[in-house]
């Protein structure tokens, strides 16, 4: 429970600087909105692609250190190799390979914690994202300030630097991470791990985590773009701003999550959604800065603290084999969603406000998935068994 989400802080610290790194990238280079969302959509992507080989494997190998070991520092070497990419292409793509080690993180490392929180799934998942979103914080918080100073491609190869010591550590710790006591995955369980996303409620399940991921993805790639490119500040100034928004994403997590687990998921899904598309909107369309600071800090807190809900109950539907449920959750999700930063950097390509209202949008559209589910929990087998009939 501490490990874990320190893991995610120096994994996902290069991924928050990125929110920044991008939009300087594009300075640097002369690129266009849909060229920096699509930087992000390239990362995002790899992370997708990350995913589901690691969440198979964490159900089907016990030396789960091992991996998280190897994990890590796939995404280190491959963040640093695109620190020094020529062009855009080849950082583009360098970005997607380190984003497929930060993305095996996950699924193993959830998995672990959910198994060994059965009953308050969503408070562990909160638990592992609040590392995720104080590197949120951190990364943008450090670029934006060093940036005024040194190009980007320094500032950068800083933000890896958590990586690199977090890999270190785990040379060592590695044999201290859990065995799995669960037996390999089979191809009969694994044939029903994905029956369930194949009916009319895992597809809807599916459609409310994309929906979600490009709306989250949306709001974060444009933001600091929106704050520089449309009112004019600057990058130390962007930074902090980013920061403030994040802080309250990494408090939401574990209490929204915590709610979740007594209160009901459905409820927190909706009101966060609609919630974080209200504070988005007015982001984009006051001119006073403060105004427009709450807004974008409320969208990013709320929908930060939907992410563990959606999370727990699409792994109740699931009902066993959480590695193996959360890789493939996370590659439908953030792999799909990925494309948010392309699209909003599309609509926002003459004014950047409906950059943000397609991130608006989006996450209304993961309120109307979210009412139409039931969000049963139920056993796979007997889930199977209700909607074959």
């Amino acid at each position: 429970m501490i490990a874990f989400p320190m893991g995610h802080f120096a994994v996902d610290t290069p991924s928050g600087a990125l929110w920044l790194i991008a939009p300087a990238v594009g300075l640097a280079w002369g690129l266009s909105p849909a060229e920096i969302g699509l930087l992000i959509t390239a990362h995002t992507l790899g992370a997708g692609i990350g995913y589901l080989p690691s969440g198979i494997l964490g159900d089907r190998v016990s030396r789960r250190g091992l991996m998280l070991t190897a994990a890590i520092w796939w995404a280190g070497l491959g963040y640093l190799a695109a620190s020094a990419a020529p062009g855009f292409w080849s950082l583009a793509l360098l970005l997607g390979l380190g984003g497929i080690g930060s993305g095996a993180w996950h699924p193993m490392a959830t998995g672990t914690m959910v198994q060994h929180m059965p009953e308050r799934r969503a408070l562990a998942l909160g638990l592992h994202l609040t590392g995720g979103m104080l590197a949120e914080v951190a990364g943008p918080l450090m670029v934006g300030f060093l940036l005024g100073y040194v190009e980007w491609r320094f500032a950068f190869r800083l933000a890896v630097i958590p990586a690199v010591l977090m890999g270190l550590a785990m040379l060592y710790f590695h044999r201290h991470v859990a065995v799995s006591g669960e037996s390999a995955i089979t191809k009969a369980e694994l044939r029903d791990v994905m029956s369930v996303w194949k009916t009319p409620a895992g597809i809807a399940m599916f459609g409310l985590g994309v929906s979600y991921s490009m709306a989250f993805i949306a709001l974060l790639a444009m933001t600091p773009l929106f704050f520089q490119d449309f009112h004019g500040h600057s990058t130390a100034w962007t930074g902090g701003a980013f920061a403030v928004m994040l802080v309250g994403g990494a408090l939401a997590a574990p209490l929204m999550g915590q709610a979740s687990d007594r209160f009901g998921r459905k409820q927190m899904v909706v009101v966060g959604s609609i919630v974080g598309a209200l504070g988005i909107l007015l982001a984009a369309f006051t001119d006073n800065t403060a105004l427009m600071l709450v807004g974008a800090t409320v969208g990013a807190t709320t929908l930060s603290g939907v992410r563990p809900v959606y999370l727990a109950a699409a792994v109740e539907m699931a009902g066993k084999r959480e590695s193996t449920s959360l890789g493939l959750i996370y590659a439908v999700m953030d792999g799909i969603g990925a494309t948010g930063g392309l699209l909003a950097g599309l609509a926002g390509t003459n004014d950047l406000r409906y950059a943000l209202v397609f991130a608006a949008g989006a996450s209304l559209v993961t309120s109307a998935f979210a009412l139409a589910h039931p969000f049963a929990v139920r056993d796979v087998s007997a889930y199977l068994a209700v909607e074959g009939a």
